[in-house]
C-alpha cells in the first residue's frame, strides 16, 4: 500500500524536483517509483534493469512490463522515460538538451492546462491545495495544478534523426474505453469512464502539439511466448561475469552454426566451456545476450532453451509491432 497520498503538496514537490529538468540515461528519475511508499495501493509495481539505460526502469503495472521490454529490445531506442510528468504549463520539447537534437527546431509543449481549456474541461484538471508564504510572512493556501503522469515515453533514432513516441499502456484494448472499477452506481461508472476518456484525450493532444504521436498499447496483443522470451532475455544482461570480445565472437559464431544445423546448445556446451575456458553460466549468457542484441536472429515466438534446437527467425517481432514505433 502506498503510504503517501497520490495527490498532495508533498507529492507535487517530489514530482517537480524529479521531472522539471529530467536527466538522460542513468540520471533520469521517474515521477513515481515502483516502491511501496510511492506506488498506488492497487498497482503491481516492479523494476526492470536496462544495461542500455544504465538503470532500473520503474513500472507500476504488469501490463507495462512486457511492452517496456519490447521497447528496450528495439535498437533504435536510445532512451526511455517511464512515469513521466505531463507539465501543466508550457515547457520544452522532451528532446531539448539531447546531443542528437542539437540542430533540430523543436516545437514547444503547451501544457495540460492549455489543452484542458481547449476542450472546455479546465474544471476537470486535477489540483492540490498548497501553502505559500507572502512577503509579510503570512501563510496562505491556494490551489495549484497537479500533473498527470504518462506511462512510457520512447526516444528513438532513425535515418531522419531523433524522435519521440508516447505510449499509454493497458492490459487490453477494451480497457481504453471501459475503465476497470468496482463501482456499483451507474452514474459513478459513467463519470469514471468519462474522466478516463478525457485524460486520454488531454494526453494525446498534449504530445500532438509537439509533433509526438501517442500510441495506445495493449499488452495482451504481445504473444505470451514472445513475452516470456523477452522477460528471460533481458534478465540475462547481468547474469554472469562478462567474457572478452574474442570469446563472445567465438561463441556467437558457434551458435550461428548450431542455428543452421538445428542442433541444441546443450550438445555443444561442455566443448564450448573447455574451448573458451568459460563457465556454463557465461556460455549461456553469451547466447541470450546475442539474441537480445539481435546478433543471433532466432524465432522469438518459440521457446528458447538449451536442450531444444534453435529455430531461425520466421518474422521480425519489431516489424510485427512497427506501428507502435512510428513517427
Amino acid at each position: 500500500m502506498a503510504r503517501n497520498p497520490l495527490i498532495s503538496e508533498a507529492r507535487l514537490q517530489l514530482i517537480e524536483r524529479r521531472q522539471l529538468r529530467p536527466g538522460w540515461g542513468p540520471h533520469y528519475e521517474p515521477a513515481m517509483r515502483a516502491t511501496r511508499d510511492e506506488a498506488p495501493a492497487i498497482s503491481r509495481p516492479s523494476t526492470v534493469y536496462s544495461s542500455k539505460l544504465g538503470r532500473e526502469v520503474h513500472l507500476l503495472s504488469l501490463a507495462e512490463r512486457v511492452p517496456c521490454q519490447l521497447a528496450l529490445y528495439h535498437p533504435a531506442l536510445f532512451d526511455l522515460r517511464e512515469q513521466h510528468m505531463l507539465s501543466p504549463f508550457p515547457t520544452e520539447h522532451p528532446l531539448t538538451g539531447h546531443p542528437y537534437a542539437a540542430r533540430l527546431r523543436l516545437s514547444e509543449i503547451k501544457g495540460t492546462i492549455n489543452v484542458a481549456q481547449r476542450l472546455n474541461a479546465l474544471s476537470k484538471h486535477p489540483t492540490v491545495w498548497i501553502e505559500e508564504q507572502d512577503p509579510e510572512g503570512h501563510i496562505e493556501a491556494r490551489r495549484a495544478a497537479f500533473p498527470y503522469l504518462g506511462d512510457l515515453l520512447l526516444f528513438l533514432r532513425d535515418k531522419h534523426g531523433p524522435y519521440c513516441v508516447n505510449w499509454t499502456v493497458k492490459s487490453d484494448r477494451r480497457a481504453f474505453s471501459v475503465s476497470p472499477h468496482r463501482l456499483q452506481n451507474p452514474l459513478r461508472i459513467e463519470q469514471t469512464q468519462a474522466n478516463a476518456q478525457l485524460r486520454h484525450q488531454i494526453e494525446e493532444i498534449y504530445f500532438a502539439d509537439a509533433g509526438i504521436p501517442t500510441v495506445q498499447v495493449a499488452a495482451n496483443e504481445i504473444d505470451p511466448q514472445l513475452a516470456a522470451n523477452l522477460t528471460a532475455l533481458i534478465g540475462w544482461q547481468t547474469q554472469a561475469d562478462p567474457v572478452s570480445d574474442e570469446v563472445f565472437d567465438y561463441l556467437l559464431q558457434d551458435y550461428k552454426q548450431l542455428l543452421q544445423n538445428r542442433q541444441t546448445v546443450l550438445s555443444r556446451l561442455e566443448a564450448l566451456m573447455h574451448q573458451t575456458n568459460s563457465t556454463r553460466q557465461q556460455c549461456l549468457a553469451v547466447l541470450y545476450q546475442a539474441i537480445w542484441q539481435r546478433q543471433l536472429r532466432v524465432d522469438l515466438y518459440q521457446p528458447i532453451l538449451p536442450d531444444r534446437p534453435l529455430r531461425l527467425e520466421r518474422t521480425d517481432v519489431l516489424a510485427d509491432f512497427s506501428a507502435w514505433f512510428e513517427r
